[in-house]
């Protein structure tokens, strides 16, 4: 496992920025639209003693929110520190017991040990017909929900962990982006980028200009870095360049195959998939191969690509057999509702190779079969531990908790 830290050679302070903190009788001040505001004058949501609040947002979806939330939520409980989680807008949900459930919310709840309600750890499930009521007649309340959600599971707590909506922006229609949501709970804001180079650092200098007059930036976290090719440039060039714009980074997370990985069963679920085999849904994909080419050339492909899905028309029979003849396969995907022939079941059936039925094309199918394997999934297991252990190594927690307000 590679573990990076990142040492600053003229202490914590010795980056420049220019969004620096302002204190008030020893208190961390917040700045609203050009003015310095007392702590002291902020109605916040709880009640009691200090806390301090933290935002987990993102410029972009699937970056690893959840999992840096589980990190710092075990930072702080091995440290004896209290604290509780929110998620307070949930987009996806699940109605398998007749509700709407924030699955990865109920599974965070466990790995954390909380006992909050589940209904105050996810109060507001916005996503189809809510969403649209959200935007055309206001907010329903779901504010209040919040708030009200928000005192309950804070009450005494010392650090407040709250998880951000999808993408910084997205709600903005409806008055519940993530904006909306600092300033609601007087919370601090933590960003968490993918790392592809440049583009990246200006979603976090786009990012920092939404948030320039309003809630208080505490830094960035970026995920994904390629350590071969990415990680010299972005330490000497744009780590000292962030920071001069108030954007300190506070953790580098590399890029890592292991977690690059999605089950046959989480593919079922997210394609509305039809399963056409008996056999189980638990093997991993790591690689996903469109057939579109000739049968010589897809042998090669599938011979050479390890741990893959095979995505291919359900009439292209002879593709079928020679995915089926690969040790790699893990599943075979087939696009169109176009049922396969018997025997390619059977054969299927004898591997232990799920073989799945989807209603879209083969190009489509794949492009999602890719954001599923490099998404990160909040599934209970040693891969999800792993995960959590890779990211408390690679982020500077403590200075990220000692940066936020006590409010």
């Amino acid at each position: 496992m590679v573990v990076v830290k990142i040492l600053w050679t003229g202490g914590r302070n010795a980056l420049p920025s220019l969004i620096g903190p302002t204190t008030i009788g020893g208190r961390v001040a917040r700045r609203e639209r050009g003015t310095i505001v007392s702590p002291a004058a902020d109605r916040h949501p709880s009640s009691g003693r200090d806390m301090r609040t933290i935002l987990v947002v993102s410029t972009e979806s699937h970056t690893g929110k959840s999992v840096l939330c589980l990190a710092i939520g075990r930072h702080l409980r091995e440290r004896g520190i209290s604290f509780g989680y929110m998620k307070p807008i949930s987009y996806e949900v699940s109605y398998s017991t007749g509700e709407p459930i924030d699955r990865d919310a109920e599974a965070i709840r466990g790995i954390l040990g909380l006992q909050d309600s589940l209904h105050d750890l996810a109060p507001v499930p916005l996503e189809g017909p809510f969403l649209r009521e959200a935007i055309q007649s206001g907010d329903r309340g779901f504010r209040r929900r919040i708030e009200d959600a928000y005192r309950r599971t804070m009450s005494d707590r010392d650090v407040a962990l709250i998880e951000g909506r999808h993408y910084l922006g997205l709600g903005v229609s409806a008055g519940l982006s993530d904006l909306d949501l600092a300033q609601l709970l007087d919370a601090d804001v933590v960003l968490i980028t993918r790392y592809e180079g440049e583009p990246a650092i200006d979603r976090i200098l786009c990012a920092m200009r939404l948030l320039d007059d309003g809630p208080a930036p505490l830094g960035v976290v970026l995920t994904d870095v390629s350590m071969e090719t990415q990680f010299g440039t972005l330490t000497d060039v744009f780590v000292p360049f962030l920071a001069e714009r108030g954007a300190e980074v506070l953790g580098i997370v590399p890029a890592d195959q292991r977690f690059q990985v999605v089950t046959v069963q989480t593919v079922v679920d997210e394609l509305s998939g039809q399963v056409l085999t008996n056999v189980p849904l638990n093997l991993d994909i790591r690689y996903c191969v469109v057939a579109t080419m000739g049968p010589e050339e897809a042998r090669q492909r599938f011979r050479r690509t390890p741990e893959l899905a095979v995505v291919a028309s359900g009439d292209r029979d002879e593709i079928h057999q020679l995915a089926l003849e690969v040790p790699s396969l893990r599943c075979l995907i087939l696009t169109g509702h176009r049922r396969p022939r018997r025997d390619v079941i059977d054969q299927a059936n004898a591997r232990g190779v799920p073989v799945i039925l989807v209603g879209q094309n083969p190009v489509a199918t794949a492009a999602l079969c890719e954001r599923l394997i490099h998404r990160p999934w909040i599934r209970r297991g040693e891969r999800l531990e792993q995960q959590i252990s890779f990211f408390c190594s690679n982020v500077d927690i403590e200075r990220l908790i000692e940066k936020a307000r006590p409010t």
